[in-house]
């Protein structure tokens, strides 16, 4: 991804994020806290970098991490999770600036079921489309800039739509489907797959036939194990080992 020039401002969805880490890590008796179990992963390092594509918004992946935690810290002054926070010279607690004590009014009446599944949709993106014909899939152009408040890959939301509806709902992978497991609440959900993440492509057309692909959220988080190389279907395949209901 290519490096900011400028200091990059933290979006809503990130203080959330790290919100959400801050509020729900996994703690045994006095020991800190641990990523929650959700992220299915065991250091914060690997915990911040599950945002990072998300929510990098042209941040270097160690300037994020960097962000990510420091935005995490703060929220640490809420909770009792082993974590002592941010504190002044004097060794106090500063108050919420405006932006994080917002997202401390918004949710601290919220369950942390609630949170957690906000903030996982966050990572997986729009929710899917429901199953149905294909409608005319066309190549469209995607991963130009848009600017907002930093500059962040721009994705066509009617791209995974087509993705979907051209793959369908079971993971191409491992095969798994959600609506199969889960039931109605399932039902329709996916996450879709850049082939070659947008951060590497840059701005060129999309086909949602060969350059998406729909998987589970764990085989996606395998895709992306390794922060430097981005497996393919084929790749992830290799690794899958052969269980009941499983080919």
């Amino acid at each position: 991804m290519k490096r900011s020039e400028h200091p990059v401002k933290r979006t809503y969805p990130m203080l959330i994020a790290s919100y959400w880490l801050s509020r729900c890590g996994v703690q045994q008796g006095a020991q800190v806290a641990s990523p929650p179990a959700a992220l299915g992963v065991e250091t914060w390092k690997d915990a911040y970098y599950r945002f990072y594509d998300a929510m990098g918004d042209g941040r270097s992946p160690r300037s994020f991490s960097n962000s990510m935690k420091n935005a995490r810290d703060v929220f640490d002054t809420l909770f009792d999770n082993g974590r002592i926070g941010w504190v002044n010279r004097d060794g106090d607690q500063p108050p919420l600036s405006a932006s994080f004590q917002r997202v401390h009014d918004e949710w601290r009446t919220r369950s942390d079921d609630e949170l957690e599944s906000f903030v996982l949709g966050l990572v997986a993106g729009l929710p899917a489309a429901t199953e149905g014909a294909v409608h005319n899939p066309q190549a469209r152009t995607e991963g130009g800039k848009k600017v907002y408040v930093s500059v962040r890959q721009e994705r066509d939301p009617k791209l995974r739509d087509d993705a979907i509806a051209l793959h369908g709902l079971d993971c191409m992978a491992c095969k798994f489907n959600f609506e199969d497991r889960y039931g109605a609440l399932g039902k329709g959900f996916v996450e879709v797959h850049h082939v070659v993440p947008l951060t590497q492509r840059g701005k060129s057309d999309t086909n949602p036939e060969t350059d998406l692909v729909v998987l589970c959220a764990n085989c996606h988080r395998m895709v992306h194990r390794n922060r430097d190389v981005c497996l393919s279907l084929e790749e992830l395949k290799s690794h899958i080992k052969p269980s009941d209901g499983m080919p």
